[in-house]
């Protein structure tokens, strides 16, 4: 029982602080300086004895050296985290940034147990805090990565993004004049034949959790424009919402939800569907994480009735940070067309790498995926089922220098699609130069 109050009278005084010998008269009592308090608390901390570290690194807190102090507290707050204390480990930490608030490796800490404690909120406004006060470029990739996990449980958010560039394709149609059928070789419209043309591509995505009860609700909406300068016919707009209930559960967060969905095409209203969606989550290690999500959409395509059915997909997604600037996507996807012509109904299946790598000034990415398509039944016109391959690459350029919250972005594409239907078989390069901002 002694041992507590001498220790506690030791870090006070300091090795020299007074005169007297706080031992005199005592049996098995030392004077100890703070490095022996340390030395003494981080055994004690190895061999299990948690309280007993704990008790000393308290004592510790009223040396009279600043750094001392804060030395303290920091090694505190790693012991209560150990004990299941975050909410004490939170204590120790706001105690040391009201010393020394420019303690950029402490306040990274505590942003990590609010995290933990369920506080993404008050996780994100430090990581903010220490970001502004600058970092380490190793640290700041670091940062930033934790950063884009904590936006996972942010009330409001989204994206925007907008590009121009030249397009080779604008159309994605085959370059051949003629193509071959079961009656004679037909000429193409030039509408269904390559334009090339100068592109603006117009991206805005948002979400919002919403408090319903003891429910959180998710609701996501997002539209998308591409715009063909002299070329207005070939104009393809999507718009799609989403909403749902989103529960936490030990196996990861998974995400229920209505969906509906438009598209416009050279100005005119094209399709419109209504369906559901079901994501799953995992929980991300150090490392990795995987999500799945499925869909079931049920379409109506006007004035073309043969291509109204429905849609099912499925996508496995895997993120792995292979090191601490370069990281990876891998994605598999499925998909089901059942039409109301067979002939329309088409099966696909597509495979996906993207990879990132920080260089300190920018972040370059490049990407390449490959999608096959296979048609269920005969085309009565073409005397085959459809056939396709088809590989998409890309690769570009975003800068973290922002300008009014915009980064600069460069991006090039190119797809090439073989079909054994030449209306399918085309090449389409375009590159792209634009700006784009999270929020």
């Amino acid at each position: 029982m002694l041992l507590p109050l001498i220790l506690s009278a030791l870090a006070v005084q300091g090795a020299s602080a007074s005169p007297l010998d706080p031992c005199a008269g005592q049996a098995n009592c030392t004077r100890a300086g703070a490095a022996q308090l340390f030395a003494l608390a981080d055994r004690l901390f190895t061999q299990g004895d948690l309280a007993g570290a704990e008790v000393i690194l308290i004592a510790l807190q009223q040396d009279p050296d600043p750094k001392l102090r804060a030395e303290a507290r920091f090694r505190l707050a790693a012991v209560r985290e150990e004990r299941g204390d975050i909410t004490g480990a939170v204590a120790a930490l706001r105690e040391l940034l009201a010393e020394q608030p420019d303690a950029q490796r402490a306040r990274l800490e505590l942003s990590r147990l609010l995290a933990a404690e369920g506080k993404p909120d008050e996780a994100r406004r430090e990581l903010a805090h220490a970001q502004e006060a600058g970092l380490p470029p190793d640290v700041a990739r670091t940062v930033s990565r934790f950063s884009n996990l904590l936006s996972a449980t942010k009330r409001r958010g989204g994206s925007v993004e907008i590009t121009a560039g030249p397009d080779s394709n604008v159309n994605r149609s085959t370059s051949s004049q003629l193509i071959d059928t079961v009656i004679a070789p037909f000429q193409l419209d030039p509408d269904a034949r390559r334009q090339s043309g100068m592109g603006v591509t117009a991206s805005l995505e948002g979400y919002s959790r919403d408090d319903l009860g003891k429910t959180t609700v998710l609701t996501r909406a997002g539209a998308r424009g591409d715009f063909f300068m002299g070329k207005g016919r070939f104009n393809d707009v999507q718009a799609y919402a989403g909403s749902g209930p989103e529960f936490d559960t030990k196996i990861g967060r998974i995400r229920p939800a209505a969906t509906v969905e438009r598209r416009w095409f050279g100005g005119h209203p094209y399709s419109v569907g209504f369906g559901g969606a079901l994501s799953w989550i995992g929980k991300a290690t150090a490392k990795s994480q995987v999500e799945i999500d499925a869909s079931i959409v049920r379409q109506w395509v006007n004035d073309n009735d043969v291509l109204d059915g429905t849609r099912y997909a499925a996508v496995v997604t895997y993120d792995r940070a292979l090191s601490e600037d370069t990281t990876a996507r891998f994605n598999l996807r499925g998909a089901i067309l059942d039409a109301a012509a067979n002939a329309e109904s088409l099966r696909q299946g597509a495979a996906e790498a993207i990879l990132a790598h920080d260089l300190g000034f920018a972040n370059v990415f490049a990407n390449l995926a490959y999608t096959k398509t296979h048609g269920q039944a005969v085309l009565p016109l073409f005397g085959k089922a459809r056939d396709d391959d088809r590989l998409d690459a890309g690769a570009g350029i975003v800068a973290r220098r922002a300008f009014g919250g915009f980064s600069p972005l460069l991006r090039v594409t190119y797809t090439r699609s073989w079909s054994n239907i030449e209306l399918y078989d085309y090449k389409r390069a375009r590159l792209d130069f634009g700006l784009t901002r999270g929020f």
